[in-house]
């Protein structure tokens, strides 16, 4: 589990650093998205990465905003106009440094 928590991680590390990768993967619905990320080297199924990405949006709500999670959390209005992986790698994994996701990795 760990590594394929850690091949999201870096598939959204490569999607931050490469806007083309962004913008090929964000039309993508998510079997699509897992397949052609596997054909990239990442190895990570849909519950892995909705992990991920829900120990972000947790982490994000309730630790940095001091917010319950609910549907009037402020974070929700940061993906309107956005693609779910935009959102996902502009919002979620932007927001934490090296140091934090290998400490959220544990």
């Amino acid at each position: 589990m760990f590594m394929s928590k850690a091949s999201v991680i870096d598939f959204f590390r490569a999607c931050h650093s490469d806007t083309k990768l962004l913008e090929k993967f964000e039309q993508k619905n998510l079997p699509e998205v897992i397949f052609h990320a596997k054909s990239l080297g990442y190895s990570f199924n849909g519950e892995e990465l909705a992990e991920v990405i829900g120990g972000m949006e947790t982490q994000i709500i309730t630790e940095r905003m001091g917010e319950a999670i609910g549907a009037n959390s402020s974070l929700w209005r940061k993906m309107w106009g956005k693609s779910r992986l935009h959102y996902v790698v502009e919002e979620l994994f932007q927001a934490f440094s090296e140091a934090e996701l290998k400490q959220f990795l544990n």
